[in-house]
């Protein structure tokens, strides 16, 4: 299953002396892994250049491959399948990076990470404007053969991976941690989802290793390396999407970004970054799968509404509620008359239900 050349790779990262720094060195300055390993000794003048005089005599020393195939027959059982950067199914996109993983523990269909992918990023407090308009474009691109990549995390990132899962579309979750210890726990039953639906979950971690608050931004590097473009949903001006974005613009990715009030903070990084020309706008599907050199083949059944502004802010204060009438007088600001009008032309439309004791809700259906 893997090439002697692959399980050397693993063998490297496996001592506790060896960076990320060290490892890329040794891999990119050996022509021939397989050599070096069996006679390492040869190589002495290239490996002092990179590694301390105890580093090397203690590699020279443990120079078998015992102990990695005792973990490889350890990841198969688990379902956990190892790709290096020599490996067949290694993103080549990803590749093009200069901080490329050595490694990626995956469990699920190995062969999306060489799929045409859209990377979907935004803040674990989403809005339920974020929300919503967010799906309906993350469908739209994901049933135009478009793998889905974001970070499993609470907000814009779950909203990615279930809104692709919807439409039966492929999506890859990247971990910032190990593929045992998915984060956030509320999360468990949507990587087990993305599983039995054909999507996939990476990581660079080792499989028991734990979420640590620096893995994230680092994370996000894989985000964007994987991606044609990325597409920040919901930021702030001073947030993790916005590292995603920076990525992205060094890696000569394309960034899109959804627009939003003026005076939302919740999306400030996006305005911004649409503003001084770092981001593309997009208002619907179109506009990223132009840049992807694609027409729109099929749109989601889920129609975007079209809404006049009070009727958006009265949807607004619907989402996910039951609300009485008189605190959504309270709520939107409108005039007793104009509200009731409203909620009538909504409710014609099929948007609203009226439920007993005077209370609204959107409705579920439409």
């Amino acid at each position: 299953m893997y090439s002697k050349s692959e399980k050397i790779i693993m063998w490297l990262t496996s001592f506790d002396f060896m960076s990320y720094k060290k490892a890329k060195a040794l891999i990119e300055n050996i022509d021939d892994l397989e050599d070096m390993f069996d006679n390492m000794s040869n190589y002495k003048s290239i490996l002092g250049k990179i590694f301390e005089k105890d580093e090397l005599a203690e590699m020279i020393e443990n120079s078998n491959l015992v102990y990695i195939e005792r973990c490889i027959a350890s990841y198969e059982e688990l379902g956990i399948k190892v790709v290096t950067c020599i490996s067949q199914d290694y993103s080549p996109l990803l590749k093009e990076i200069s901080s490329y993983p050595i490694l990626l523990y995956c469990m699920g269909n190995t062969k999306l990470l060489k799929s045409t992918c859209l990377g979907v990023v935004g803040s674990r407090r989403s809005t339920k404007y974020g929300s919503s308009f967010g799906s309906q474009i993350v469908k739209d691109i994901a049933i135009n053969n478009i793998t889905i990549v974001s970070g499993l995390a609470e907000g814009i990132d779950t909203m990615a991976h279930k809104s692709c899962l919807e439409v039966n579309g492929k999506t890859i979750a990247v971990l910032g941690g190990g593929l045992l210890n998915i984060f956030p726990s509320s999360n468990k039953v949507l990587a087990k989802d993305i599983l039995q639906k054909g999507g996939l979950i990476i990581s660079e971690y080792k499989p028991n290793e734990p979420c640590i608050a620096y893995h994230f931004p680092v994370r996000n590097r894989i985000i964007a390396g994987l991606s044609k473009g990325v597409f920040v949903v919901e930021a702030t001006e001073k947030s993790g999407s916005m590292h995603t974005k920076n990525f992205a613009l060094e890696f000569n990715r394309e960034v899109f970004a959804l627009p939003a009030r003026a005076n939302d903070i919740y999306s400030e990084g996006c305005n911004k970054i649409i503003q001084n020309g770092q981001a593309k706008m997009v208002l619907n599907a179109s506009d990223i799968l132009e840049s992807y050199g694609k027409t729109v083949e099929g749109q989601s059944k889920e129609n975007v509404l079209e809404l006049s502004m009070d009727e958006q802010v009265i949807y607004d204060n619907l989402f996910g509620h039951e609300v009485h009438f008189d605190e959504l007088c309270q709520k939107t600001k409108l005039e007793t008359k104009v509200l009731l009008t409203l909620l009538m032309r909504m409710e014609i439309k099929g948007i609203v239900s009226k439920l007993p004791g005077n209370y609204y809700c959107l409705n579920t259906k439409k």
